[in-house]
């Protein structure tokens, strides 16, 4: 080799040694080229000598690979360092896991920043990218995504793995746990709607699984709509009720939300990001840098580390929640689903009282209507359909028309001259042949004077009342 080359050769090794100390020094070694003997050594400095740049990128090429082999090594080592602060932490209720998630977003970047670098990255997106298209022109029967050795191993992917399995497994186990409750309806209507079904798993980590979780940005619901997008896409939100509540609501606009981001940015990886950081936000980074990939983006346009970390997180989630035993949640108390009927309530009636007519509790109720804002149900003209337990529907309606038996009232009306029965009918809002069925009458013959009994609802202002 000649003189020129090794101290190429010598200035890169020091400049690794001082700059990037995470690296050993074996790493110039990892390259697979032959032990020089003596004989070869002095036939070397006859044969023509190869051009700087040729030996450069040999160089380079090394120092990639190696850089790839040692990423997760460095990963298991900063771990170590930011885990037992996480495990410390003590369990929390579901409201206080949903407002924890800011903070452990930024424990994760902290650890997470620049470590892996273009190469890996670009390379896990793409594999990342590949296995959802494939998994979406699956036939319907059979769509399902598997993930690709690439995608699985990468060290962004392990490193969420290991802090789901280790520091963060109390709190992943009660949401698998709460994720029983609502993942067979979410699969369902991704399905219908042609969106792979495993990014239900998104879910998981917005939310938890958690109905009511808010975050300080305004987002709420399973999906974390905030107001503006969750309007877009249909949900109501007032006073009375708020839709991004609605797991199955949500979950449709949810559906709607992902293919139009897929729509826009034509890749699955980027809609996953955009659904977290914002469509907007993307879009901005992008026009603002120039870039073409998720790499570049995020480093150029300073993307938050929350959104760069987010697809990473979100297939690590995705791999447990499909295997829970493979990564050792071996006991997971799954609730079961959520099975309910619907019935239409006229005006605003108290949900004490609707479980008192259902044959149930104000608490399953409140659990069936998450988005119910009040302890009422909201008086809108057209009725408000209530979710009720399966099978607690017809005692609901049976319930409804007994009270409304109750509350009628029976009253007297005197026949005045030139009335006939069906105006009396009309007069009370009653039809002929129940009138006649009430006052035993075989015809619709009347005489004046004559009294008929008629029933009169609770409320009913007509008529002339003795």
């Amino acid at each position: 080799m000649s003189t020129r080359t090794q101290i190429l050769v010598l200035g890169l090794a020091v400049g690794l040694l001082h700059g990037c100390a995470h690296f050993p020094m074996t790493l110039v070694r990892s390259v697979p080229t032959p032990v020089e003997s003596t004989q070869e050594k002095s036939a070397d400095s006859l044969s023509p000598q190869p051009s700087l740049a040729v030996e450069y990128e040999a160089i380079a090429a090394a120092l990639a690979q190696q850089h790839d082999a040692q990423e997760e090594d460095l990963l298991a080592a900063t771990l170590d360092s930011s885990s037992k602060s996480a495990r410390e932490a003590a369990p929390s209720s579901d409201q206080q896991e949903a407002n924890k998630r800011t903070a452990s977003a930024q424990n994760d970047s902290s650890v997470l920043r620049n470590v892996s670098g273009p190469r890996v990255e670009d390379r896990f997106l793409n594999s990342l990218e590949k296995d959802l298209n494939k998994g979406i022109d699956q036939p319907v029967e059979r769509r399902r995504l598997e993930f690709s050795k690439a995608v699985i191993e990468n060290p962004r992917v392990r490193y969420f793995i290991n802090q789901f399995s280790k520091s963060g497994r109390n709190d992943l186990e009660r949401a698998l746990a709460r994720s029983g409750k609502y993942m067979p309806m979410i699969a369902q209507v991704l399905h219908e709607e042609g969106v792979p079904e495993e990014l239900a798993h998104l879910a998981l980590i917005e939310s938890g699984f958690v109905t009511h979780s808010s975050s300080p940005s305004g987002a709420v619901g399973l999906w974390q709509f905030v107001p503006g997008t969750a309007r877009r896409y249909g949900l109501k939100i007032d006073s009375w009720v708020d839709e991004r509540r609605d797991p199955l609501k949500s979950t449709r606009a949810a559906a709607a939300y992902l293919k139009d981001l897929h729509n826009s940015f034509g890749r699955w990886y980027l809609a996953i990001a955009a659904y977290n950081a914002g469509q907007g936000a993307i879009e901005k980074a992008m026009q603002s840098s120039g870039a073409t990939d998720f790499w570049t983006l995020s480093a150029k346009a300073k993307l938050n580390d929350e959104t760069r970390n987010f697809v990473p997180k979100f297939v690590a989630a995705s791999l447990i929640a499909s295997d829970p035993q493979k990564y050792g949640f071996i006991d997971v108390a799954y609730e079961p689903p959520m099975d309910y009927e619907e019935m239409e309530v006229q005006g605003s009636l108290r949900l004490v009282s609707l479980a008192e007519m259902a044959g149930t509790d104000p608490e399953t109720i409140r659990e069936l209507n998450p988005e119910l804002l009040r302890s009422r149900t909201p008086p809108e003209e057209s009725g408000f359909r209530v979710k009720l337990p399966a099978g607690h529907a017809t005692i609901f309606a049976q319930t409804s028309q007994e009270r409304e038996t109750r509350q009628a009232q029976f009253v007297t009306h005197e026949v005045k001259k030139g009335e006939t029965l069906f105006a009396i009918a009309r007069r009370y809002g009653q039809h002929v042949r129940a009138l006649m069925e009430l006052n035993g009458l075989a015809s619709p013959t009347l005489r004046v004077g004559q009294l008929l009994k008629v029933i009169v609802t609770e409320g009913f202002r007509g008529g002339m009342l003795r």
